[in-house]
């Protein structure tokens, strides 16, 4: 941070100014990481073998044709936003399962607050979470938890999961055959719309978000951010989801997503990532890694 100017030579006013006003944006972006714990963390969940046919090349093909599929996976133009995103990303992800993985973090358009991983590294995050979140640890928090969908290899076994279900594919050779079979999918769950309820009701899918919710517990401790900073940003979405829909309505979704939903319902996720805390030595509750370079991304983020 530039420190106000109250003595000197005019020139250096004048050199202050410029600086300030040529300058100032990238200075606003300078970020220093916080100090990551040594502790040890034996239960944290580790990536463990399943089927997936989407490994090696096959991934990149994959997240290629997923992030083909629409409009919603194009990144602002604000350099100095997704630059900083990047940084926190990349800390947090030397301290994940996978440190070794190159990851590449997105900042998309998108209004609602959403975060969401395709493989081959690649994170998302949208202007809407950027805006809602309130301090960089449950910045770090989101990001985790994507970082571990992708450490876990969830987005590949998905969808082998379903192609084999729904199509019978059992191999993809090449890229093309893996747009192919996404499409064979999209039309297979079209016309069988219970198949999904299905699927969702075996549970496969709220699995993987609590376990890569409990990944991201250890990880963002381990990397020096409060751990429950994720619980914290989740209940943050709750509330505004409660504000925009109803009470009434918000928890009438809430039981249907525990009948039927594909992500385990808000307080499931609460009491799991509350129930993490009891094995780690905890910050004070509310503490949170005070950043000058998060205040400047909410600055340039804000409506």
């Amino acid at each position: 941070m530039m420190k106000r100017i109250t003595t000197g030579l005019a020139l250096n006013a004048i050199v202050w100014v410029v600086l300030t006003t040529a300058v100032g944006a990238s200075a606003q972006s300078v970020w220093v990481a916080p100090l990551a714990r040594t502790a040890r963390t034996p239960l944290a969940p580790k990536p463990h073998a399943g089927h997936n046919i989407f490994k090696g090349e096959a991934e990149i093909w994959l997240a290629d044709a997923i992030g083909n599929l629409g409009s919603s996976s194009v990144s602002i133009s604000d350099h100095l936003v997704s630059d900083y995103v990047s940084q926190v990303g990349r800390h947090v992800a030397k301290y994940s399962t996978a440190p070794a993985r190159e990851y590449k973090f997105i900042v998309t358009h998108g209004y609602c607050p959403d975060a969401w991983s395709i493989g081959d590294g690649r994170i998302y995050i949208t202007l809407g979470m950027l805006r809602l979140i309130e301090d960089e640890d449950q910045l770090a928090g989101v990001l985790a938890h994507e970082i571990a969908h992708d450490a876990f290899a969830h987005p590949g076994k998905t969808t082998t999961r379903q192609l084999f279900w729904m199509t019978g594919i059992r191999k993809v050779r090449n890229e093309n055959e893996v747009t192919d079979s996404l499409e064979k999918l999209h039309a297979a769950y079209a016309s069988q719309p219970i198949a999904k309820l299905g699927e969702t009701m075996l549970g496969f899918s709220r699995f993987d978000e609590l376990e890569a919710d409990r990944a991201a517990f250890y990880n963002t401790y381990k990397a020096g951010y409060n751990p429950l900073a994720l619980r914290a940003m989740l209940k943050l979405y709750a509330t505004k989801v409660k504000e925009d829909q109803g009470k009434q309505e918000y928890w009438r979704d809430e039981f249907l997503m525990l009948l039927f939903g594909s992500h385990p319902p808000d307080t499931q996720r609460f009491l799991a990532l509350s129930w993490e805390a009891n094995f780690v030595k905890l910050p004070p509750p509310d503490s949170h890694f005070a950043s000058a370079a998060f205040d400047a991304m909410k600055q340039r983020v804000r409506d």
